[in-house]
C-alpha cells in the first residue's frame, strides 16, 4: 500500500499539514483550488508560497480569508459554525467517498472532544476557530490531497505538545488546550511534552486530522521512500524548526510492513499446537510457528509467533485467541524484507516438479524444489529424496527439464 508518514517534531497544525502535502506534488494546487471552491462556502483562495525555515525548503499554505467575517449563503456573518452545519456542507459537496469519510471523521472527533470538554451534546457544539472557512479548507484540503496522492495508509510520529498558554475563543488556556487533551485521551495517542515555553504546537485542527486519519503510530519504514515534503508554520520558535514533514512510501516487492503477533502458553500439547498453526495458516496468516520456552516456576511451554498482513491483524488475532489457550497477546508492526520470486516447473522422467526461484540482492538466483513434489516423484520413481532434489535443481539450471 502507498503509505504516508507524518513527522511532527515541532507539532502540527492544519495549514502546516496542507503545505507539507502540497510540497509532495505542487502541480496539484490548481486542482485543489477548484475542488475547495466547489464546497459552496464562499471563496477559499489558497495562498501558497515556497519558504525556507531553519534552512529547509518548505511550502507555506494559507487560505486567505478573514476568520472574523465568516460567510454563509444568507449573507449573515458569524464566528464559526455548528457541527451539524459543517457535516451538511461536507455531505453535500462533490467529494469522493474516502475524502468525505476522512473529513467527517476529523470533525466528528473534534465535536466529540469539544462536547466532553463543555458537557454538552456534540450535535450542539459550535466551533469557533475550527468552524471558520480556513479550517474547513484545511481539513477537506488535506483529505483531498491524500486522495490525489493515492495514500492508502497513514502512520504518524508522537504528537508534540508545547507548554505555556494560548489565547483562544474561550479565553486564555493552558497548553495543550482542553480539546487537544481530550482527543489525545480518547485516541490514546502517543505524545511528548516539551519543557521549553513554546506556546501551542499542536492545534485542535492538526490534532483532529492526525488522530482521525492515522492507521498506526510510527513503526518500521513501510516500503520504499518515494518523496518527502515539508510544510511551514507561521511562528518562529526558539530551538525548533517549525515544520511538519511528510514522507510518502511506495509499495515495493523487497520491503513491506507486517504485523507480528506473539503469545506464550504452557498448557497446550504438541498435537494441539500443530493443529493451531494449521488453522492460523488457513485463516490467512503469512507464517506461524512455535518456539520452546521455559516459563514461570520452570514449566516447559511454547511461544507462538504469527505473521499477518496489517489489514488482517484483527482477524488473525481473534483466531489465535479463540483457538488457543492464550489469554492475551502482543502485537507490533515490523519490517519484512522479501526477495523477488517466481515459480517454475521442471519435468523429470515424465513427472512435473514445481520450484520456487528467488532473485538475490547481487542479481543471482536460487532455486528450491517444492518438498511435496519431490516426495511424490521420489516415491513414483523409487529414488532417494535428496537425489530428486539435486536433479530438479540441475534441470532448472540447465533448462533441460522444462
Amino acid at each position: 500500500m502507498t503509505t504516508l508518514v507524518i513527522d511532527m517534531s515541532a507539532g502540527v497544525a492544519g495549514d502546516m499539514l496542507l503545505g507539507a502535502l502540497l510540497a509532495l506534488a505542487p502541480e496539484l494546487q490548481e486542482r485543489l483550488q477548484a475542488d475547495l471552491d466547489a464546497l459552496g462556502v464562499g471563496p477559499l483562495p489558497l495562498a501558497v508560497s515556497p519558504v525556507r525555515t531553519a534552512g529547509i525548503a518548505a511550502i507555506s499554505a494559507r487560505v486567505a480569508v478573514e476568520q472574523q467575517a465568516d460567510w454563509q449563503p444568507a449573507g449573515h456573518h458569524h464566528h464559526g459554525r455548528h457541527w451539524r452545519e459543517i457535516r451538511q456542507i461536507v455531505d453535500a459537496a462533490p467529494l469522493g467517498e474516502r475524502v468525505r469519510s476522512r473529513a467527517q471523521a476529523a470533525f466528528a472527533l473534534l465535536a466529540a472532544a469539544e462536547g466532553a470538554v463543555h458537557g454538552v451534546d456534540p450535535e450542539k457544539i459550535h466551533f469557533h476557530e475550527v468552524g471558520a472557512r480556513d479550517a474547513i479548507a484545511d481539513v477537506v484540503g488535506c483529505c483531498l490531497l491524500l486522495e490525489y496522492l493515492g495514500i492508502e495508509r497513514i502512520q504518524a510520529t508522537a504528537l508534540v505538545l508545547g507548554s505555556g498558554a494560548v489565547d483562544c475563543a474561550h479565553g486564555r488556556m493552558p497548553v495543550p488546550v482542553p480539546a487537544v487533551a481530550e482527543m489525545i485521551a480518547r485516541c490514546e495517542a502517543p505524545h511528548v511534552r516539551l519543557a521549553a515555553q513554546t506556546g501551542e504546537l499542536t492545534t485542535p485542527t492538526g490534532c483532529a486530522l492526525v488522530c482521525s486519519l492515522v492507521d498506526s503510530w510510527q513503526g518500521a519504514a513501510p516500503g520504499r521512500l518515494a518523496a518527502v515534503g515539508y510544510g511551514a508554520g507561521t511562528r518562529s520558535i526558539p530551538g525548533l524548526a517549525n515544520l511538519v514533514r511528510v514522507l510518502r512510501y511506495a509499495p515495493g516487492e523487497d520491503a513491506a510492513e507486517v504485523c507480528e503477533l506473539r503469545t506464550v502458553v504452557d498448557d497446550m500439547t504438541g498435537e494441539q499446537i500443530a493443529w493451531l498453526i494449521a488453522q492460523l495458516l488457513d485463516a490467512g496468516a503469512l507464517d506461524a510457528y512455535a518456539l520452546a520456552a521455559t516459563m514461570k516456576r520452570g514449566r516447559p511451554g511454547h511461544e507462538l509467533c504469527v505473521l499477518a498482513a496489517p489489514e488482517d491483524e484483527n482477524a488473525i488475532a481473534d483466531q489465535l485467541l479463540t483457538a488457543s489457550s492464550a489469554i492475551g497477546l502482543r502485537s507490533r508492526r515490523v519490517p519484512r524484507r522479501i526477495l523477488p520470486r517466481r515459480e517454475e516447473t521442471v519435468v523429470l522422467d515424465g513427472h512435473e516438479l514445481r520450484l520456487k526461484v528467488v532473485t538475490t540482492p547481487d542479481g543471482g538466483e536460487r532455486a528450491k524444489p517444492e518438498a511435496a513434489d519431490v516426495a511424490r516423484v521420489a516415491s513414483a520413481l523409487g529414488r532417494p529424496f535428496a537425489a530428486i532434489q539435486a536433479q530438479a535443481i540441475a534441470a532448472h539450471r540447465s533448462g533441460s527439464g522444462r
